[in-house]
């Protein structure tokens, strides 16, 4: 209990400094360079810091300054300055590697920023996109294209911030004398930034629910078959599996929450009123 206590005071501190950084990004968007004098004097301080629960997250803060200052210098065109930021990361994959190729694409450096793009990591949020963004830059709008076509048709990343960009990308290289980018997509660090439309919050509901409905009570697992984000519906399809391990399907509307019994063999939706008269029969 003693230990619990104590993290949560961790955890106090990480989201008052997650709150802090939010507000830098907002402020940065208007004046960059006070951000950047803002910032040097918290990196200073962090250094000094000797409070019990503040120095547990030194290593956060850190790491959470550096993303801000490459970030704005990259906004700025300082982007041997951003690179020197970057290079405070110990991982150069995933996001980090994607603002280095966006920090090397604009320094014409295509040799570097193809490389930084591979490091990424095939399979990653981000990595289709940006090799969309660099095969732009390099004027290979024929791969371009193909890239963002397969992202189009690929529904289960349609939650994806990036997606709609890509979609955009894809129609307006479909037309005649189109400019091609001259940047590849840096993904910002910013907390408050949704990398993904979230709907855990509906997730959450479907769950209580699901363990709500008497027919349910022998409960044992909840798994979403299908959501409204890959199946273009208006419907999350919910099984639920009890402790003899039969198998409940449903259809849970997105706005109402209405549930109805879904039968995959025969492809039949009832109301549970319908169906609950059904087993009675």
């Amino acid at each position: 209990m003693e230990l619990h206590k104590e993290m949560e005071k961790v955890d106090r501190e990480y989201q008052k400094f997650q709150s802090l950084l939010v507000q830098l990004y907002i402020d940065g968007e208007k004046d960059p360079r006070k951000v950047l004098l803002q910032v040097d004097n918290l990196i200073a301080l962090n250094k000094k810091e000797k409070d019990k629960y503040k120095s547990q997250i030194k290593s956060n803060i850190n790491e959470g300054i550096n993303s801000l200052k490459a970030e704005l210098y990259y906004k700025l065109g300082k982007h041997n300055e951003s690179i020197k930021e970057l290079n405070n990361n110990e991982y150069k994959s995933g996001d980090v590697a994607a603002a280095y190729a966006a920090n090397y694409i604009k320094l014409k450096d295509y040799k570097k920023a193809k490389s930084f793009i591979d490091s990424i990591g095939i399979g990653y949020y981000i990595y289709d996109y940006a090799l969309g963004n660099y095969y732009e830059c390099v004027g290979n709008k024929t791969e371009a294209l193909k890239i963002y076509k397969e992202i189009k048709e690929d529904k289960t990343i349609k939650h994806y911030a990036y997606y709609k960009l890509a979609v955009n990308r894809l129609y307006k290289l479909q037309r005649n004398n189109v400019k091609l980018l001259e940047e590849i997509y840096y993904p910002t660090q910013n907390p408050n930034f949704e990398t993904a439309d979230s709907d855990n919050e509906n997730r959450t509901k479907i769950f209580n629910l699901m363990q709500n409905l008497p027919e349910n009570q022998e409960w044992a697992g909840t798994s979403i078959i299908e959501s409204p984000q890959i199946n273009d519906k208006n419907y999350y399809w919910v099984r639920v599996t009890n402790e003899d391990k039969e198998e409940f399907n449903y259809y849970i509307y997105q706005k109402t929450f209405e549930i109805k019994f879904f039968n995959p063999k025969s492809k039949k939706l009832l109301s549970l009123e319908e169906w609950r008269k059904e087993n009675k029969n």
